[in-house]
């Protein structure tokens, strides 16, 4: 499950759909502290294929545009399609932790997988990517969905990446910033 108060904090953060629909527009109060925050500490964002698709569907729910946000700003950056081959030192490749997250959000959720998509197990595999790209030595993946964030945590602990990809919820990370 999440972590209440992930130290240190991650320095590259992977934004799912749930929290950026959560997080509000550039009035709400959440959303400054956590981009000053960002901006403050020098933290990464970064946005998946995925996320990006549901955002074009959600236009005129989220009221920022984050893709234009990405292709406008340093702090915030597009992740390319996500390497299913790539894997830290002796960790699962980022296709297996994929496939795994993808399995057990199906059965949490009594869904045919084929029929389920593909977002949620998405982040873990990109944190994965950016582990063995990026000099982080840890990834957050922020999210709002209880559903995925135990899928994730499920198939992460108990593998070489326990500790390096840590799953937040919205409110845990505003709570450890404000702090």
């Amino acid at each position: 499950m999440s972590e209440d108060h992930p130290s240190p904090f991650p320095t590259a953060l992977i934004l799912d759909t749930s929290f950026l629909r959560t997080i509000g527009g550039t009035d709400s109060s959440p959303y400054q502290t956590f981009i000053q925050y960002v901006k403050a500490e020098g933290i990464d964002l970064y946005l998946t294929p995925g996320v990006v698709e549901e955002l074009a569907e959600q236009r005129g729910y989220i009221s920022i545009d984050w893709v234009d946000r990405a292709d406008t700003t340093t702090w915030i950056t597009l992740i390319d399609t996500v390497q299913s081959g790539v894997r830290v030192h002796d960790g699962p490749r980022a296709g297996e932790i994929m496939d795994r997250v993808h399995e057990r959000l199906a059965k949490s959720e009594q869904t045919d997988p084929d029929k389920l998509r593909k977002t949620d197990s998405e982040l873990p595999a990109a944190a994965v990517m950016l582990l063995g790209s990026t000099g982080h030595d840890s990834v957050g993946i922020l999210i709002d969905d209880r559903n995925a964030e135990r899928s994730i945590s499920g198939v992460i602990d108990n593998t070489y990446y326990e500790g390096r990809i840590r799953v937040l919820n919205i409110w845990d990370a505003i709570e450890y910033i404000e702090s």
